[in-house]
This record gives C-alpha cells, structure tokens and sequence, in this order.
C-alpha cells in the first residue's frame, strides 16, 4: 500500500509540476494583417470603416504601418525626395526645450493639446519618424476626434483613427525600400517585354477578372473587406511580383525577385520588433498588394508568431 501510495503521490505531484509550467507560459504573440488600397477615389471614401470596426474588435496594443524605419535613410531617401532636406531646414530654427518637449511626451493622449501635437510633429521629423511625424500632424489637423470627413488616403484613415481609439501615442514603421528604383525599371522592362511576346494578355485576364468583384464591393459598402479577400490579395500578389508570365524572361524575373525581396524585409521588419517588445497582439496595416507576400514570409522567417489574416 505504502508503494501504491507513493507512485500517486508521485504522479500527482508531476501533473501538478506540468499544470504550472503550462499556466506560467507567456501567450503566443500575433499579427494580423490588414491590406488596403491606399488612397481611393471618392465614390468609395468611406471604404475604411470595415476595416476599422474589424481593427478595433482585435483589440491590437501595437500599430505597423508601411513607413520606412528612422534608421532606415536609403529607403527614406528613394521614396521620399527631399524628406532629409525637410529635416534640415527644420533644425535650423527648432528652439524646444528638453523640458518641453518631456512634457509632452509624458501625457496620455487623451490629455495632449493642440500645441503637443505640433511639438511631437517635429519632434519625430527630426527623428526622421516619418510615421509619427505624419500621426501628429493628422492630430495637429484634426484632433482627437479624427478628421470628420474621410481624407480618401485609406490606410490614414484606418490607421489615425484606429490608433485614437487605442490611445496609441506612438506608430511602428516596418517598410524596406531599398530596391524601389530597381523594381520599377524591372516593371518597364517587364512590361515592354509582355508586349511584344503577346504575354500580357495572362495579366489582363487577372486584371478583367478583378474589376467586376471590386465594382459589386465598392457599391455595397465592402470594397475593405473585398480587397482582403484570398482571391484579391493573391491576385495582386501574382500581378505585383509577375507570377502571370507563362514563360520566364529576364526581367520579369527579376522583378519578382525584387518584389520577394521587399516583402522579406518588410517581414523581418515586423517580427524583430514583435519579437523585442511586450505586445502579443500587433496588427500590420500595408498594401493590399503585400499581404499574401507577408503571411509567407513571416510564417516562414517566425514560426514562432502566428500571422492572421482579415477574412
């Protein structure tokens, strides 16, 4: 009896050991990823809300948006001329105290002024935050109601006011443009290229097929949901990276690459940052033209994060 005893006792206690360890375990971390058609034509402004009310049931406690990194001035400079020069001509007359400035930025934003916003504008242009810099202008602009009216720039939309109503003070960027020139003299090369071989009939196909789904959309109200659906977003996928192409040429090949390239790095952009900080929910707000590339290439470079999809 006394060995029967023993092995519960044994057994009990190693369940128990187990139940502990498991109850002790961080969460898993996520991300869901939100495409959009970035500014869209006034028919369809209001094409955001969707999104939004889907964004907000996520209850996300960190914001990505496709903005190059502060650190990151190759990509800064191919896709923002002059953004450095701005930068520049601002330091020449910026005169904020460091106490100003820290009391700013240790209010909550519910409790920031007109003047805050401006303060942290240039603050973060300075930076060279080129996603907060534009968070706080759109706050300077409009407050922390959101603008009233939809500003047609999609994802402004859906991510200012998503960030309000999360109270976010801060946005994270994630986006690689180092290859921006290259892929687009790919593209032209690309297309040039299906002309004359008679291939881009394949990529008007997809593009024919695209444009009665979007209609029906636009007109019920659903073109947000529409464009993160399986079929749009690996449709743009195919389109974007020259998947279409029934026999390989040069360029077009090396356009895809370049376009794998990017996602790759707007990837690893995204899961350094979740992977540093304390957030298990993120939420990824990009390109639609981006989502099919991102879900594989987070799913393959961070197994570790588990990628969700707007459907």
């Amino acid at each position: 009896m006394r060995d029967i005893a023993l092995i519960v006792i044994i057994i009990i206690s190693f369940l128990l050991q187990n139940f502990s360890s498991y109850a002790q375990a961080p969460a898993r971390k996520e991300v869901l990823i939100i495409g959009t058609m970035h500014s869209v034509p006034d028919i369809v402004k209001h094409s955001y809300k969707p999104l939004l009310r889907k964004a907000k049931a996520y209850q996300p406690e960190a914001i990505y948006v496709e903005s190059p990194q502060a650190s990151d001035t190759l990509s800064l400079n191919n896709t923002y001329p002059g953004f450095l020069d701005q930068v520049d001509s601002l330091k020449q007359v910026w005169e904020l105290t460091p106490e100003k400035l820290a009391r700013a930025q240790c209010k909550p934003l519910e409790a920031m002024q007109r003047e805050d916003f401006e303060i942290l504008r240039q603050h973060y242009l300075l930076q060279l935050d080129r996603a907060n810099a534009a968070y706080y202008k759109y706050l300077y602009k409009f407050g922390r109601k959101g603008s009233p009216k939809p500003t047609q720039e999609e994802d402004g939309d859906l991510t200012a006011k998503l960030a309000i109503h999360l109270g976010l003070k801060t946005l994270r960027s994630m986006d690689n443009q180092w290859y921006r020139q290259d892929y687009h003299r790919a593209w032209a090369a690309c297309n040039k290229m299906d002309r004359e071989d008679g291939e881009i009939v394949h990529l008007k196909k997809i593009l024919s097929s695209l444009k009665l789904p979007q209609t029906i959309a636009g007109l019920t109200g659903r073109l947000g949901m529409h464009v993160n659906s399986k079929n749009a977003t690996t449709k743009y996928h195919i389109t974007n990276s020259f998947r279409y192409r029934e026999t390989a040429c040069a360029p077009c090949t090396e356009g895809q690459k370049l376009w794998d390239a990017r996602n790759l790095e707007m990837a690893r952009n995204i899961g350094n940052q979740i992977r540093e900080n304390t957030e298990t929910r993120s939420i990824v707000i990009v390109g639609a033209g981006h989502v099919f590339g991102l879900q594989e290439a987070l799913a393959q470079e961070y197994p570790d994060i588990e990628v969700k999809l707007l459907r």
